[in-house]
């Protein structure tokens, strides 16, 4: 049987008149989920940008969703800012078309919708930006300089756990002293509680960190409470965190733009891979960063066409 070309088409379209609405019952369902509020708040700003573009274009779209309004938005997207006057990133891009997509899906599952149209939303244009943790010799700069602050104690062992355990501010942040066993070596394990996603772990540390954490310990002989405090002695917030690793890497001169403590975990990864060439390497670094799948520790790594050529050996001297 022969096929036509049908020029005239009808494209599925959702009438969008009432989707505010829908997406604050979204988010309301999250909060009552228990989802995290922190979390929740990340999801409305997401979506308060597809929530900005559908009060403009709503009306000269007839308020009609389709494959074609979902390229505008896209469109749309690409010509957006952030506060500081940056593009908005392609991850920012594709997580805001993502909550966009899982809104559809979450609305046909409770029949808000009697379809799925998650399936109408494009893919972003680009390429998540790769980016590079310092290396070593900015690590080294970054220890020297904490030598010269006036919480020395605390912040040399606070960028040493952070660079020797892989660990996220918030988690180090969340340290109490009991959570810290030290081995006869000078290293040990530490009991991450606090931890992304309510998954708590343990971590281990080399003898090099312990040296800077004992330092600390030592230096008002504490047993217990948090590891790392400031003002009359209360724990450190995952934002002084930031503010202390970041000021930190200003006076080294390795502030890169966008870097932040964040970037040591990614340093740890890629020393990690370039030093620990062995069978099970990549799920003991999933265990120790606290992922669900080597695959995002890998997105982690920074490695490179250099280490490709120093570990490369074919089949070819094997024989």
């Amino acid at each position: 049987m022969e096929s036509k070309i049908n020029l005239n088409a009808e494209r599925p379209s959702l009438d969008g008149r009432n989707l505010d609405q829908l997406i604050a019952l979204y988010l309301t369902d999250t909060r009552l989920r228990g989802v995290q509020r922190k979390t929740v708040a990340n999801y409305g700003y997401l979506l308060s940008h597809f929530r900005e573009w559908w009060e403009d274009a709503g009306i000269g779209l007839d308020y009609r969703l389709d494959v074609r309004s979902w390229s505008l938005f896209d469109g749309w997207l690409q010509t957006q800012c952030t506060r500081g006057g940056n593009a908005l990133a392609f991850s920012t891009r594709r997580a805001c078309l993502g909550k966009c997509r899982q809104v559809l899906r979450w609305a046909y599952r409770l029949d808000y919708v009697d379809r799925d149209f998650a399936d109408q939303l494009p893919r972003p244009k680009g390429e998540m930006l790769q980016r590079q943790g310092p290396g070593l010799d900015g690590l080294r700069l970054l220890l020297a300089v904490t030598d010269t602050t006036r919480h020395t104690e605390r912040d040399q062992a606070l960028v040493a756990v952070l660079v020797g355990t892989g660990i996220r501010r918030a988690e180090a942040a969340g340290l109490d002293v009991t959570d810290i066993d030290f081995h006869a070596n000078g290293g040990g394990v530490m009991d991450v509680r606090r931890a992304k996603r309510n998954r708590p772990r343990r971590v281990a540390f080399d003898a090099a960190c312990g040296r800077y954490l004992g330092a600390l310990l030592d230096t008002d002989n504490r047993r217990g409470g948090a590891v790392f405090v400031g003002w009359k002695g209360k724990r450190l917030s995952s934002h002084s965190v930031y503010r202390i690793v970041k000021e930190a890497m200003r006076r080294a001169g390795i502030d890169a733009p966008g870097r932040g403590p964040h970037d040591l975990r990614r340093s740890f990864a890629t020393i990690w891979n370039r030093t620990q060439r062995g069978l099970g390497d990549g799920q003991l670094l999933s265990q120790q960063l606290g992922h669900s799948s080597q695959t995002m520790s890998a997105h982690y790594s920074g490695l490179n066409f250099d280490d490709l050529q120093e570990g490369f050996i074919s089949p070819l001297s094997m024989l």
